[in-house]
């Protein structure tokens, strides 16, 4: 009997055992959760894909660093394309390839350990035969961008009682502004006057002027200089823009917004769009409507629209062309790009219509202090470095392991000593590792498990950052010369422990300590901001090639050149950003009043 019981019983738990374990379809996936992960635009993304036999039930994004308004904001617009079209055969989210492109890669790989059938996951999203349905709108003003130029522009031309379209060709609003610290001058604002921070806007000119060596338009830059605080004034304010900003009540010449760029540009925009504003992503501006020489509108299309609006004014905030081969000038090819992926210089193209004048193209910002990020595209590390030369006594070699330049001093002229290279890197012990990366992490450029994975690597693939118990071992992984690091880290000890200036004139205080371990990451330099663009006056209307304004169309931000001459001056292409914005709205609604 007791035998009985107990093989009724085995039976029992092995039909229990079985009707917990998830049925295999014939043909299909194996019903489950599979976790997969790859490189995306800053570090790893990692998701978690839930299938049944027949299809993606669910998709959670577990960790991911990428790009808060950007690739991060692209993230879920991804998640909802696969699961309404059961597929990876989806189209991207423009202005974040590089995220998009890691998300599918994921999910390739998540969907593989489940068994699907791969030619059916990726088969590409059929697009509508028909012809495109053809839309007219009308608005009082368009605006064609929405970084913080065209979000500014927008908001501004809103509140001064206008209706308002504005258009990004992107997925996401934000841009090269999105990706921006966000520090923004504000010479002659009240914030500036009660933190008792002495200025002027014959100051800031004279200084934006040398940092440009005298390249600089002077119009454009006395509208800059003579109107940014005025903006700043509105930007903060309760009944201006109403944008959060940190401020700690220390006299200061310029201050940055809360969340960085893409913290500023999502407040722009759900102040937009919760005024009454549209917002249309997804919708690139492909011309200018033109009648007798006035711009009276744009054209636009989506995946299923043709869009022919119809407005009093258009106001062009497209930024720059740096990531447009054909525009880029040849000498900054041989840097590494770290812009945004949709500055292709679209508004340049569109006023080609109305014969406008372009002006310093030849101009690309170029600056020091920059690494390769595992998606190949360049990273500032300016939070890092600056905190690992105050923690202790990091320097930069270059590929003869011999220091070469002072390493605190102007950015332009480390620059330059970095050109005359094949190759930089910076030299840091444990402290200064330690303080590099929390200015790194502390910033969201990466994350502390990304560190762990490129040391891993140990130099294969980007970013190249390497570890090592001596100066002799951290030579050798760096491809230096024997004994040359070590001689250079003697050298810069001694006068250190002096207490003198360097022959670069750096004063050394801090040693690089004589106990490993020791890290080595390799610097670049790297573009990104075009500073050439339209020309415009002091109505921020655009300019004909006879210095002529068209009437009708305005220009703000990265479209304008003139402004910064050969290299930006630190919170001037964010607060020019906003300051033109502001001024382009308001001149806009002011032109169409009358």
């Amino acid at each position: 009997m007791k035998k009985l019981v107990a093989i009724v019983l085995a039976a029992m738990l092995l039909m229990t055992g079985c009707s917990t374990k998830a049925p295999e379809a014939t043909g299909g996936m194996k019903a489950g959760t599979y976790k997969a992960t790859a490189a995306g635009f800053h570090g790893d993304i990692t998701l978690e894909v839930t299938v049944d036999a027949e299809k993606i039930t669910d998709i959670q994004i577990l960790e991911q660093t990428e790009t808060e308004g950007i690739g991060a904001a692209a993230l879920p617009e991804l998640v909802t394309k696969v699961l309404d079209n059961q597929t990876l055969g989806i189209d991207g989210i423009s202005g974040a390839t590089v995220t998009s492109n890691s998300f599918k890669t994921a999910m390739e790989d998540a969907l593989t350990q489940a068994g699907a059938d791969m030619d059916k996951m990726t088969k590409p999203v059929e697009s509508s035969s028909a012809t495109k349905e053809e839309v007219t709108l009308d608005a009082d003003i368009v605006v064609v961008g929405g970084g913080a130029a065209g979000l500014t522009a927008a908001l501004s031309s809103q509140q001064n009682g206008n209706s308002v379209i504005l258009l990004e060709k992107t997925g996401v609003v934000g841009g090269a502004s999105a990706m921006a610290g966000a520090g923004t001058m504000a010479t002659g604002s009240q914030w500036q006057k009660e933190d008792g921070y002495e200025d002027s806007p014959e100051q800031l000119k004279a200084d934006m002027l040398k940092n440009g060596h005298n390249n600089n338009d002077e119009a454009t830059l006395d509208i800059y200089v003579n109107t940014t605080g005025a903006a700043f004034d509105w930007l903060v304010s309760e009944d201006g823009a109403n944008v959060p900003y940190q401020r700690d009540g220390k006299p200061t010449r310029s201050y940055s917004g809360e969340g960085r760029g893409a913290g500023v540009v999502s407040s722009l925009s759900e102040n937009f769009t919760t005024g009454g504003g549209t917002l249309m992503t997804n919708t690139p501006a492909t011309e200018l409507i033109v009648e007798d020489g006035v711009v009276k509108g744009v054209k636009a299309s989506d995946e299923t629209k043709n869009y022919t609006i119809n407005a009093k004014a258009v106001i062009l905030a497209t930024g720059g062309f740096g990531a447009n081969d054909a525009m880029v000038p040849e000498e900054y090819k041989q840097f590494v790009y770290a812009g945004h992926a949709g500055a292709t210089g679209d508004g340049l193209k569109m006023a080609e219509a109305v014969n406008a004048d372009t002006f310093n193209m030849e101009f690309v910002n170029t600056q020091p202090n920059s690494m390769i990020l595992p998606s190949g595209l360049g990273q500032y590390c300016n939070p890092g470095v600056g905190g690992a030369y105050a923690a202790s006594g990091a320097f930069l070699v270059n590929q003869d392991g011999v220091r070469f330049s002072n390493e605190k001093g102007n950015a332009w002229d480390l620059m330059q000593d970095m050109k005359k290279n094949t190759a930089q890197y910076l030299v840091m012990d444990q402290t200064s590792f330690d303080a590099f990366n929390k200015g790194m992490t502390g910033s969201k450029i990466y994350s502390e498990e990304d560190v762990e994975k490129w040391l891993a690597n140990d130099g294969e693939g980007n970013p190249f950052m390497v570890k090592a118990d001596t100066l002799e071992e951290l030579a050798k992984k760096t491809n230096l010369p024997e004994g040359a690091l070590t001689e250079t880290a003697a050298k810069f000890n001694e006068t250190a422990a002096k207490g003198e200036k360097d022959e670069f004139g750096r004063e050394l205080t801090l040693t690089l300590s004589d106990e490993g371990p020791y890290y080595a990451l390799q610097q670049y330099i790297r573009y990104y901001a075009t500073l050439g663009g339209l020309r415009i006056n002091d109505s921020m209307q655009v300019l004909n090639t006879e210095k002529q304004p068209v009437e009708g169309l305005y220009a703000a931000g990265e479209v304008v050149g003139g402004l910064e001459g050969d290299v930006y001056m630190g919170a001037t292409l964010f607060g020019w950003a906003v300051t033109s914005g502001y001024n382009a709205g308001n001149a806009a609604s002011e032109a169409i009043a009358k």
